[in-house]
């Protein structure tokens, strides 16, 4: 079937919530336990009713739409989170580095997303795993500022043949992650002789946790950064811009200067103070979209 606007292919994907991938498989894939990436094939042959393809173009080309399922969990405390990175499609190292952004593998597939979140439960059978959510993804300017200086660090460190020391740590939002079977899985690079891990690109798992926390726990999260500021500047730096004007002085005088006021005994001030000096005040350092978008909060 072709979807001729993006809300009638929504609509469609809206009518597998709340069904399970047995519900959904027509054709016996489900019983294969074992079958990578069985779910999404599930998805694309007896929902979507199309063959299955490894094209370069995104899934549904006339609306360049990706479609990706991917899973969700309940952590112990019981809120939902992104159980994985979402994986897209490989980076072939010898191509890539002769594209600008625009022109990228990157983009030209996954400029547009149809997210199809299911819950993972490990004591049920995966035929048992329902369908939660359907979302079209498009990303914000912020985003797109933040995802571009990530691919550039990619493309950056593949033009050095460097391509055998990326690593996810070295971008925000989009990563460059292994792909393979093992670690035996190894692809030439054009500017070195030292084979390099096979690798995707991918949106990272405390991204995907921030689109869950947003479309699934209706959570309102609150940016620091603007477009503008983003396409001259990484966080780090603008982060660095903020703090900057305040290096050497004590808690008191910047307090006096910015005319905050936080308890200093309670155990949450840090986290208040530097909200405040953020320009949003009143704010939890896990409600900065920025932040937990990059796994910043939780880190040293």
């Amino acid at each position: 079937m072709i979807y001729k606007t993006p809300e009638e292919l929504l609509y469609k994907s809206k009518q597998a919530e709340g069904k399970t991938f047995g519900e959904i498989d027509k054709s016996g894939r489900i019983e294969n336990d074992r079958a990578k990436g069985g779910l999404g094939q599930i998805v694309e042959e007896s929902f979507f009713g199309y063959e299955i393809n490894s094209k370069s173009e995104a899934d549904f080309t006339e609306l360049g739409i990706e479609l990706k399922v991917t899973p969700i969990k309940k952590n112990k405390n019981g809120i939902l989170s992104a159980k994985e990175r979402l994986v897209l499609n490989i980076i072939n190292y010898h191509k890539e580095v002769h594209n600008s952004f625009n022109s990228s593998s990157f983009w030209k597939k996954n400029e547009k997303l149809l997210i199809m979140f299911y819950e993972w439960i490990p004591e049920i059978k995966r035929a048992d795993y329902k369908v939660i959510k359907s979302i079209l993804h498009t990303y914000t300017e912020e985003d797109l500022e933040v995802i571009k200086q990530d691919w550039q660090t990619i493309i950056n460190k593949i033009r050095l043949g460097l391509a055998h020391e990326l690593s996810e740590a070295d971008t925000n939002y989009l990563g460059a992650c292994t792909k393979g079977a093992n670690k035996s899985s190894l692809r030439t690079q054009p500017f070195s002789e030292i084979p390099a891990m096979q690798r995707a690109y991918s949106l990272k798992q405390s991204y995907m946790t921030t689109l869950v926390r947003k479309y699934i726990n209706n959570e309102d999260l609150v940016q620091f950064t603007s477009p503008e500021e983003l396409k001259n500047n990484t966080l780090l730096e603008l982060l660095e811009k903020r703090f900057s004007p305040y290096v050497n002085s004590s808690l008191e005088e910047i307090s006096s200067i910015r005319n905050i006021n936080v308890n200093y005994k309670s155990k949450s001030f840090l986290p208040e103070f530097i909200s405040n000096l953020l320009g949003i005040q009143g704010t939890r350092l896990n409600q900065i979209e920025e932040f937990e978008k990059a796994n910043n909060s939780n880190k040293n």
